[in-house]
């Protein structure tokens, strides 16, 4: 599959963040749909479906390990990517609470690597000549 073939949510509280995530996903050729808070993520879900969801931690109004739960219970096969800049023990805490997350990210972050690792995800090669 093409990476126009995937959809992804990424959820950012940051607008600074938000944006380079944004263009840096749409630049891949992903489609990408930007969500900033974990009543957004459910909206967003409730409404398409997506290939991947990236989440930053700590969200506006309710955290990631707040929606997860409910994220986990609907979309049981949805890929998850969690990044975080204040949580040192967050794959730890995610695993003691039972949540199945696929990767776990603390900021500050390369876009390359978080880029390598949803291509790993979605079964996108690395080495890729078009993206139409």
């Amino acid at each position: 599959m093409k990476r126009n073939d995937f959809k992804i949510l990424i959820a950012e509280d940051e607008p600074g963040v938000r944006r380079l995530y944004e263009k840096a996903f749409q630049t891949e050729g992903y489609e990408v749909v930007m969500a900033d808070s974990g009543e957004q993520i459910l909206a967003e879900l409730a409404e398409g479906s997506f290939d991947l969801l990236i989440t930053d931690m700590h969200l506006a109004s309710m955290s990631a390990l707040e929606v997860l739960p409910d994220i986990r219970r609907r979309y049981s096969k949805l890929p998850i990517v969690v990044v975080s800049g204040h949580y040192g023990n967050l794959e730890e805490d995610f695993h003691q609470k039972g949540f199945k997350v696929d990767m776990f990210f603390n900021k500050p972050l390369s876009l390359n690597v978080l880029k390598k690792a949803v291509r790993k995800i979605l079964g996108v090669p690395e080495m890729q000549d078009s993206v139409a």
